[in-house]
């Protein structure tokens, strides 16, 4: 009875999916292009501290993380800036080091093995079915390959189209992010310490401040590369309006891609199964997946162990396909909507949004209820506030509706995998989630 697990790539849900096995005696072994040391941005991120519990970790100490507080966003007038609470309850910052610390060893200690500096460059196909993965070292064989290899995952980009996994993402589905630590110059500090500016300057993306006790924590996030001379250029743009940002480098400073879209409707077919960034499990405004890839790989592991054949087929994995999208996934869909209607609305557009209180605190807020559920009452009082800028509002109040109608089409998701239901719905949820317009 074949056991033996392929995890490509040390992907946060990779790890958690990959321990949780190991622990119950499949036999299971991570590959990895990085050597150990280099595993983790050197950066913070936000996560819900309740995470280390739930996937059965140890509980970070207080000197490990900070409260990471309400999030504000500004439109690009920066007049009309809405306050929206934090990802889930008890958000906070967290070093990705850290986290990368915990997971490993974790891993290590159920009995996950390791084998770093390994290029991974394809999957190994026998028919319809991942049977391994060609690596830089050779061919390595296993009963279930787990992709998490990332946004750009040589597994996910060459599987065949018959396996029914959209193998690559469109434009505005992915950041190009740089992120660095300056020293903290002497300052009125902001009233809310994490602001994110939507357009900024009426380019296509984010940035975001987040000041510290010490340092200022920068991200310019663009649907396209910057240059240097681009990218130096918005670095002073924002230290006229956040005067804390010093000229010092402390950390960071790299450039990385990031998926802001809906999770992959189909993400399992025979003898694969992708989590994490290889499924874009992430927040398709800021980009933060750790807690949603967290919890994918331990609703991954759960249906591998509901397997007791060891088929680990398109059919047994669908279990968590369908999990993770009626418990997370459907949530970040209906927030891609919103955020491709605001990068697809002109500057003047986007602050008449803003400005006239048409897209609200409770439209950007990232709980579980979030981007749905507008009723006709919520539609009429924006049509009154809105009634100087018609097309736009006609536009959005669709986008939010639209939000809500996607959810129920996650909902109608087959219960079972039957390749011409799910491709069905698969069609259906493109319908409902497309652009109505650039």
């Amino acid at each position: 009875m074949g056991r033996k697990i392929i995890v490509a790539g040390a992907g946060h849900g990779g790890l958690i999916a990959g321990a949780a096995l190991a622990e119950k005696g499949y036999d299971v072994t991570v590959y990895e292009r990085h050597i150990k040391d280099e595993l983790g941005y050197d950066w913070e991120d936000s996560v819900e501290r309740k995470i280390f519990a739930e996937c059965s970790l140890p509980e970070p100490d207080e000197s490990e993380y900070r409260f990471s507080g309400p999030m504000k966003f500004y439109n690009p007038n920066l007049k009309t800036p809405l306050t929206v609470n934090p990802v889930g309850e008890g958000s906070v910052m967290i070093e990705r080091k850290y986290i990368y610390k915990v997971l490993l060893e974790n891993a290590e200690k159920k009995g996950v093995r390791f084998v770093f500096n390994t290029e991974i460059l394809a999957p190994v196909m026998d028919g319809l079915r991942v049977v391994g993965i060609h690596t830089s070292d050779g061919d390595v064989f296993g009963d279930l390959v787990i992709d998490a290899a990332g946004i750009n995952s040589p597994l996910r980009k060459n599987l065949p189209v018959c396996c029914n996994v959209d193998r690559d993402y469109g434009y505005g589905e992915c950041f190009f992010a740089y992120r660095a630590y300056f020293d903290k110059l002497p300052a009125e500090e902001p009233d809310v310490k994490y602001e994110v500016f939507l357009i900024p300057g009426g380019e296509k993306g984010i940035s975001w401040v987040i000041t510290g006790e010490n340092s200022v924590d920068v991200l310019i996030g663009r649907m396209a590369p910057l240059s240097k001379t681009e990218l130096e250029a918005e670095l002073e743009t924002m230290r006229r309006f956040s005067p804390q940002i010093g000229k010092n480098l402390l950390r960071g400073g790299e450039i990385c891609q990031i998926p802001v879209r809906r999770p992959l409707s189909v993400m399992v077919c025979d003898g694969y199964a992708a989590v994490g960034d290889s499924a874009y499990m992430t927040l398709p405004m800021t980009g933060s997946g750790i807690c949603a890839s967290m919890r994918a790989g331990k609703l991954l592991a759960e249906a591998v162990l509901e397997d007791k054949n060891d088929e680990f087929s398109a059919k047994t994995l669908w279990e968590y396909n369908k999990k993770y999208i009626l418990h997370l996934g459907m949530n970040f869909a209906a927030i891609d909507i919103l955020k491709n209607i605001l990068l697809c609305t002109k500057v003047d557009g986007v602050n008449f949004l803003f400005d006239k209180q048409i897209i609200t605190e409770k439209d950007m807020s990232f709980g579980k209820g979030a981007g749905g559920s507008v009723s006709f009452s919520d539609i009429a009082s924006r049509a009154i506030r809105g009634v100087g800028n018609l097309p736009v509002l006609l536009r959005t109040a669709g986008a939010l509706s639209k939000g809500d109608n996607a959810k129920k089409v996650y909902r109608q998701m087959p219960a079972e995998y039957d390749e011409a239901a799910v491709l069905k719905w698969k069609d259906d949820v493109l319908a409902a989630t497309a652009l109505m317009e650039r």
